[in-house]
């Protein structure tokens, strides 16, 4: 998250979590649901998960 210029508190705050939730899911120590993967993949503007393109590839 440093390369992006982000810290755990404006993650969580783009998130609409605590900063301590982002802190055990960066850590492993919470399992992520998928509603969680796409809020990370939101407040960071990544994909985490990529599905097939237009051409199922």
């Amino acid at each position: 998250m440093s390369e992006l210029g982000m810290t755990q508190r404006m993650l969580a705050e783009k998130m609409n979590c605590t900063q301590q939730y982002v802190s055990k899911v960066l850590k492993g120590h919470k399992d992520m649901s998928l509603e969680t993967i796409c809020k990370i993949e939101n407040a960071l503007g990544i994909e985490i998960i990529k599905g097939p393109d237009e051409n199922g590839q």
